[in-house]
This record gives C-alpha cells, structure tokens and sequence, in this order.
C-alpha cells in the first residue's frame, strides 16, 4: 500500500502545473522563468489598496483557466520592491506587466475584473 501511495504522489509531482500560478516575487525565480521563455507578469500590490485587493481577486479567479495555464504571475510588494518598480516604470498600485521570456508584452493598471484580464493575459500568446 505504501508502494502505490509513493507511487501516486511521484506521478502527481511530476505532472506539470494545469492552470495559472499565483506566487510571491523572487528575483531568482522570476529571472529563470524569463531565461527559460515562459509568460509571466508581475503585479505590484498592496494590501491596504481596494484596488489592488480586487485585481487579486480576479487574478486568482482565472487560476483554472486552462488557456492561461503557462502563466505565472509573481506578486510584487509595491511598496518593498522599490528597485524593481524603477527597472520596470511603474508609478501606480495595482499595476500588472506581462512578459513572454523577457520581452514585455502588455501593462495595465487597475484592471481587476476577469473579463478584463483574460484577454490582457492572452497578449503574450
């Protein structure tokens, strides 16, 4: 029984992700995502913006969309990531930047309902 158990969870970990992701900024990260072409974004957020609060919501809301299953989104600290808001020009909370690899694809701010951002996500395929 252990053997299948073992087995399973081996198999599980080694299907790649089905949906959208949804993860904390780390520039190692974020940089090998870029290296190795993958559409990403990053969404500079706070928690005390409403706006931003809801663009989180819709974000996540599209996590099981499976045409948008090659995405990660790396969620900034707006207010922390100083040095990576200038590298980028971004003025504004609730600001998402899509990439493919490293070229930037799209911006937007404060777009926070679903039907606003599938099709801004759909910019980098």
């Amino acid at each position: 029984m252990i053997r299948w158990i073992s087995l399973l969870a081996a198999v599980c970990l080694a299907i790649p992700a089905l949906a959208l992701e949804v993860v904390p900024y780390d520039a190692t990260a974020f940089a090998q995502a870029q290296a190795a072409g993958k559409v990403t974004a990053l969404q500079f957020h706070s928690g005390w913006c409403p706006i931003c609060v809801m663009q989180e919501r819709g974000v996540v809301s599209l996590k099981d969309d499976k045409a948008l299953d090659q995405v990660v989104v790396f969620r900034a600290d707006f207010m922390k990531e100083d040095a990576l808001r200038k590298r980028f020009h971004v003025d504004s909370f609730s600001t998402l930047v899509l990439f493919r690899g490293a070229e930037e694809k799209a911006r937007t701010t404060g777009d926070f309902r679903p039907e606003q951002l599938k099709p801004f996500f759909a910019k980098a395929f």
